[in-house]
């Protein structure tokens, strides 16, 4: 399966009206090999319908099993149960989990998406400090001058934050705010 398979089987059973999408997401990844391209992804989704509907449990079975699955998916799964171990309040998970996820930054094997998803879980748990952390760790090796190449979920993500902690602008504030008035001007 291609990326442009993936991406349309994961857009069409999330756009759905159906109350069922966790298991559809499960049985989808259940009809391939592990490792196959998509799999991680689909148990990943899975995960977040569960996580959604406060099935920790499955929600950290699914995101487990992607994680061993070892296949791509757009935010590593150990962000995933990152967010699980913040909702059920297990410090101890959440830190364990944290230094492997900086483990993954240092190694340089973590994507913008997987220190969106990190930073928006820490967000969403007022953790705004660490939200901050996560959310400014991709745009660390950007050119400033040239911000075309800087993720623009984690520019919004670090402005919120900031905007949140009441902090002075800096320069990731102003590409950011310019990034937005843009988005607003084309709306």
């Amino acid at each position: 399966m291609d990326d442009d398979e993936v991406f349309d089987l994961l857009d069409e059973i999330d756009s759905e009206q159906r109350t069922d999408k966790a298991e559809a997401f499960e049985a989808l990844a259940k009809s391939m090999p592990v490792g196959e391209h998509g799999r991680a992804s689909f148990l990943v989704a899975a995960g977040e319908h569960r996580q959604m509907r406060r099935e920790h449990d499955e929600a950290q079975r699914l995101f487990e099993l992607a994680l061993a699955d070892g296949g791509e998916s757009e935010a590593d799964p150990c962000a995933f149960l990152l967010s699980v171990a913040l909702d059920r309040g297990d410090e101890a998970a959440v830190e364990s989990l944290a230094t492997q996820l900086r483990g993954l930054v240092r190694a340089d094997r973590a994507t913008p998406a997987t220190c969106v998803h990190v930073g928006e879980a820490f967000e969403d748990h007022d953790r705004l400090r660490e939200a901050m952390r996560w959310f400014t760790m991709p745009l660390t090796w950007g050119d400033l001058d040239d911000p075309r190449g800087l993720d623009q979920l984690c520019l919004a993500g670090r402005w919120r934050v900031r905007r949140r902690l009441e902090l002075p602008e800096d320069r990731l504030d102003q590409i950011a705010g310019a990034g937005l008035d843009a988005a607003r001007d084309r709306d």
